[in-house]
């Protein structure tokens, strides 16, 4: 829990540090009859807890239910998935619905969590889907299914507003509250069969424990996956540290923040994957990490920017070729950025990139894409992209069934809807065009139909 407000869950996007209830439960048995018990409890948590981090599942369903402009819709999923479409047909909703299933899970539905996570929070009357041709409902309809080797794992989630009109009321999770009268039972029989002569107010009490311990879900397993989901949407001002941090995430931040720091952190092994990417940029010499912040004083920065990252280019005299963040191409700081996520086990393992391309040459965007590919499958990273440009297609091998390329439009009653695109094995289908062509001329849909 927060030792500065109990009330805050410990993912809430105002909980920077904290302590865990079960380990606050733990210590409160020091001294008692019980206290080698509940530290045995604890360990065998804390085991559960650590497996869960080396997790390498794969959510491969997802079913969105009511959640602003979609209505009904069914994804499969791989491990890199792109959705291409028109302005405004839904695909940052799609991402966004994911986020929520995180802020569920980790019993936090409010508008700060969401917010943290990368939602674009609005009145609920206007994130619960709401269309002319049928009346609006009162709930958001989440299902998810993970999948690990041969096991499958579902999280189902009716999220409801406690105020339909104000932006900022509390959410929930009405499929968990119908769980808790069968799950508490479950408890009490558990620990009644153990202390048959159990107290009342001792039964409420380690019921109470075990409810911090599990949840309300018979597993956990697959928790941190969906609580640590984020969508990252970067802009160029935070990478150079200029704009003022405002994502509780870490250690990167949902807009750029903290890449100087996490570049300045990863071990051997992590930058020297992330070196690699020197190939990239031509100009590039070295990227320097000045933890100590003592080129300030050289005046290579004007004093804005609170990054410690450097550049140094090949190109100019090694009198004066050594670049700040704040000065440096901002195309290099957005390709670092990316790799930093896919590269570290420090950053989530499934996550959201909206608008992928910004700040990129075409080129650069399909070689971007074709690292990530390889580096979410050496990682064990999934990833959602959106994008507007062309060229990231290019950068898809269609025929991996892990790299999954999504239409996303509008029926005629608006309701968003999302279509995968397959090609025939003998590429009878493909006219002998790259992606990018085809999504130009139209091949692919996902293009606007109006004009």
């Amino acid at each position: 829990m927060n030792p500065d407000d109990p009330s805050l869950p410990p993912q809430s996007g105002k909980t920077h540090y904290a302590i865990s209830a079960i380990c606050l439960n733990t210590i409160r048995k020091y001294g008692q009859s019980d206290w080698e018990i509940a530290v045995e409890n604890f360990r065998k948590f804390n085991s559960q807890q650590t497996a869960a981090k080396e997790v390498d599942a794969i959510l491969r369903n997802l079913e969105i239910q009511g959640f602003k402009s979609i209505a009904n819709d069914h994804i499969e999923l791989g491990r890199v998935n792109v959705f291409i479409g028109a302005n405004g047909s839904g695909k940052t909703n799609i991402l966004e619905a994911i986020a929520l299933a995180g802020a569920a899970r980790a019993n936090d539905l409010n508008y700060e969590s969401f917010y943290s996570r990368g939602v674009r929070v609005a009145r609920p009357d206007q994130i619960i889907s709401s269309f002319v041709d049928s009346s609006q409902g009162n709930s958001i309809d989440l299902k998810l299914n993970f999948l690990e080797k041969n096991e499958k794992f579902i999280y189902e989630f009716t999220l409801t507003p406690a105020h339909m009109q104000d932006v900022y009321t509390r959410w929930i999770d009405l499929s968990e509250e119908e769980m808790m009268p069968e799950i508490l039972l479950q408890h009490f029989k558990e620990i009644t069969q153990k202390t048959p002569n159990i107290s009342g107010n001792e039964l409420l009490s380690r019921a109470n424990d075990l409810l911090a311990q599990r949840g309300l879900n018979k597993s956990r397993r697959y928790d941190p996956i969906l609580t640590e989901y984020a969508i990252f949407d970067i802009n160029t001002k935070s990478l150079r540290g200029i704009a003022p941090s405002e994502s509780k995430k870490s250690p990167l931040g949902i807009n750029g923040e903290g890449l100087d720091l996490f570049i300045a952190s990863l071990n051997k092994e992590e930058k020297t994957i992330l070196n690699r990417s020197k190939f990239l940029f031509d100009w590039l010499d070295d990227i320097i990490s000045d933890k100590e912040d003592k080129l300030k004083l050289s005046g290579l920065k004007a004093g804005k920017s609170i990054s410690t990252l450097y550049f140094r280019d090949l190109y100019m005299n090694s009198k004066n070729n050594t670049l700040s963040a704040e000065n440096s191409n901002e195309g290099i700081l957005h390709i670092l950025f990316y790799i930093a996520l896919f590269l570290s086990d420090k950053t989530p393992k499934l996550f959201a990139i909206d608008n992928i391309e910004t700040a990129l040459n075409p080129l650069l965007c399909q070689t971007l894409i074709e690292q990530i590919v390889s580096l979410s499958e050496d990682n064990g990273k999934q990833v959602l992209i959106t994008t507007h440009n062309p060229a990231i297609l290019d950068g898809l091998n269609l025929f991996d069934d892990e790299q999954r390329l999504f239409e996303v439009f509008r029926d005629d009653s608006g309701h968003t809807c999302t279509r995968r695109i397959k090609f025939k094995s003998d590429l009878s289908d493909k006219q002998g065009l790259k992606l990018s062509d085809m999504w130009m001329s139209g091949l692919l849909g996902a293009v606007p139909k109006n004009f």
